[in-house]
């Protein structure tokens, strides 16, 4: 018999969605029952207003879904980006999955299976962003100089846009990608632990990402599987760029300018973006991308080492790192209100 867990969702998130992106990928739903409710065992918050819950008879949870630093002081739990080891707090576990289970990631093509993918890659590359972002634009110029990148977002727009009208964003999103050898997953900032759907969407379509973005990758991804542009290149890193990477990344409040507006407030969210600003040109300033666009070129010529790459696991050793998972995590949670 399931257990039943009385549950409220506040402050942008929806009891729908997060049972579909969060419980329903890891089982948990087969082994919970959950129900809305205004007298809840457990309150989950995300980041997106001031609506947090206040203490009570309850376990709070809050679901720092952005590249933010999660602020323990208001919860019980906290889950967000930012790596553990950063955190350093045992009751934060960091969100590497989110919206899909992994374990459609994993690898097992047969030769007849990679014939198939090899036919439907008839388009060279895209370049999927509405932001646009210095560093990731100026790569698909330096690109663009080899081979037209279709680009259907507001970002260095070359052609219509994705046609979402009929399909999920998701589903729409999937069909374009498809016929794509290879997708430019470079990521809007360069932090430990921040990694989105940019680089998971382009695996779940065998389209070869180009990834820049999160420089602890390879501890969840073998990096033989992409191309990884930090090992062709090397970003300006420095103690002065870590040490401006600390100082600006955002807080919590931070993130909610409608509600913390004031004066210094405004000052302290301005030098933070400016700082972050000037970390990105520093990391990239005056990078020569000649040594991963050189590569791209000689994956893109050659179908042999492209199936090579086809063949590599996306995982190291094709398996999911058990620590990613934020199962068990869930289960102490709900475990901790029975036992209570």
């Amino acid at each position: 018999m399931k257990q039943k867990i009385n549950i409220q969702f506040r402050n942008g998130l929806s009891f729908e969605d997060f049972q579909k992106d969060v419980f329903e990928p890891f089982g948990l739903t087969e082994k919970y029952f959950f129900e809305q409710s205004e007298k809840p065992d457990v309150v989950i918050f995300g980041p997106y207003g001031d609506d947090i819950p206040p203490k009570g008879n309850y376990t709070i949870v809050g679901y720092f879904c952005e590249n933010i630093l999660p602020d323990l002081s208001i919860c019980d739990y906290a889950f967000g980006i930012p790596l553990e080891s950063e955190i350093k707090n045992s009751r934060y576990k960091r969100i590497q999955w989110h919206g899909f289970n992994p374990e459609v990631l994993v690898k097992n093509y047969s030769d007849n299976e990679i014939d198939q993918i090899l036919n439907t890659k008839t388009r060279f590359c895209n370049f999927l962003y509405s932001n646009p972002i210095h560093y990731r634009e100026e790569f698909f110029k330096q690109l663009s100089k080899y081979k037209k990148i279709d680009a259907p977002g507001l970002s260095m727009n070359n052609m219509h846009h994705i046609d979402s009208t009929k399909d999920s964003i998701w589903e729409a999103k999937r069909h374009f990608l498809l016929p794509y050898k290879f997708t430019i997953a470079f990521e809007n900032d360069v932090y430990p632990g921040y990694q989105t759907e940019k680089l998971y969407d382009a695996m779940k379509c065998d389209s070869l990402p180009i990834y820049c973005g999160d420089p602890n990758i390879s501890d969840v991804f073998n990096t033989r599987s992409f191309i990884n542009v930090p090992e062709y290149v090397k970003p300006n890193a420095g103690f002065f760029i870590k040490s401006l990477e600390k100082i600006a990344q955002q807080d919590f409040t931070d993130y909610r300018p409608a509600y913390y507006n004031r004066l210094r407030d405004r000052i302290k969210r301005n030098l933070k973006s400016r700082g972050r600003k000037l970390k990105m040109k520093l990391l990239f300033n005056n990078l020569n991308s000649a040594p991963f666009i050189e590569k791209i070129i000689e994956i893109d010529r050659n179908q042999d080492l492209y199936i090579e790459y086809l063949k590599q696991p996306w995982f190291n050793d094709n398996i999911i790192p058990q620590y990613s998972s934020s199962v068990n995590r869930w289960i102490e949670i709900f475990n901790k209100h029975k036992s209570e």
